[in-house]
Formats: structure tokens, C-alpha cells, sequence
């Protein structure tokens, strides 16, 4: 009997571990919901507060089938985009509810700080629900993304420091997800 009862743990946890193991992680900024378990955090520093990061428990769901499962927090995504041009202009913008919105907003700041025409701006990245930075060099701006402010940064100065020696962070921000309910 014990023997048999091995064996299905074993069996079990087979199965069951490709399926954690390959979990994908997000952002849930106010913790763990039903049938997700928090994994980690974003860096939290400068001012920014730790946000959770959780992955799915593998479970269909938390009710064990004892009826619906009650709705949970409605979600809006958010859009940031950052434009540079080549007379050196930029344009840069988050929290916006579209990409097409935030590519827009960007690409007309960029043309408005460079003086040039729209043509001349294009869009060098575009992100959601998560943060970018865009850091400036003597050979030119580089842009990152990542679920947080640091990892974006560090990112962006280690790509800006293999042709510059004066990187700096001209400009970082986040655009989060907004819950509607």
C-alpha cells in the first residue's frame, strides 16, 4: 500500500511539473488572486514601491468546484511609448490607454522638441503594464523596458555604455495597469 502510494506522488508531481515549471510571471500589484501565487517582487527603489509578481498555482481555479468562481478585479491595460528623431528630438509618454494613443502622443512631442517634421520621429519603443526608460550618450539614446524602473535603467546604461562613456537617464516612467473595478 505504501509502495502504491509513492508511486502516485511521483506520478503526480510529474505531471504537475512542467506545468509550474514553465509558469509565466506578471505584475499583480495588489497580490495574489484566487489560483495565483506570488514568486517575487519588482525592485522598489528611488522612490517606486515593491510590486508583487505573481504566476498562476496551476489550480483551474480556488472555488473546488462548490459553484462560480466569484469575478475579480477588472484590469486596464496601459500604454507607454518613447520617439526619438534624427535632429535629436524626443517625445515620451505613458500611461495611456492604446498603443496607437501613446505611439501618437510620442511621436508628436518628439516633432515638437526636435522642430522637425513628423517624418523625421520615429517611434523607438513601445510598452505595457511595465516600465522604460530612455537613456542618452554622446553616440545616441538607447531604450529599455522591464516589469520595473531598475531592471529598465540597468538595461538601458549597459546597452548606452558599450559605445558612450556619459550615459545618463534623460527619461523613466511606468505604466501600470489600472483596475477599473
Amino acid at each position: 500500500m505504501g509502495l502504491r502510494c509513492s508511486f502516485f506522488a511521483v506520478l503526480t508531481a510529474s505531471v504537475l511539473w512542467p506545468a509550474s515549471a514553465a509558469a509565466q510571471t506578471f505584475v499583480c500589484p495588489n497580490g495574489p488572486g484566487p489560483g495565483e501565487i506570488q514568486v517575487g517582487t519588482t525592485g522598489g527603489s528611488g522612490g517606486i514601491a515593491v510590486i508583487p509578481i505573481c504566476a498562476s498555482d496551476g489550480s483551474k481555479d480556488s472555488s473546488g468546484g462548490a459553484g462560480p468562481v466569484p469575478a475579480g478585479p477588472e484590469w486596464e491595460d496601459r500604454w507607454g511609448a518613447i520617439a526619438r528623431g534624427k535632429a535629436g528630438g524626443w517625445g515620451a509618454v505613458g500611461d495611456m490607454r492604446s498603443k496607437r494613443s501613446a505611439e501618437q502622443a510620442a511621436l508628436k512631442q518628439c516633432e515638437s522638441t526636435a522642430g522637425t517634421s513628423r517624418a523625421a520621429c520615429k517611434v523607438s519603443i513601445t510598452y505595457y503594464n511595465q516600465c522604460a526608460v530612455y537613456v542618452w550618450g554622446s553616440s545616441g539614446g538607447v531604450s529599455s523596458s522591464a516589469v520595473d524602473i531598475t531592471t529598465a535603467s540597468q538595461q538601458a546604461l549597459k546597452l548606452c555604455n558599450k559605445t558612450s562613456s556619459d550615459c545618463e537617464i534623460l527619461y523613466s516612467n511606468c505604466s501600470y495597469p489600472k483596475q477599473l473595478n
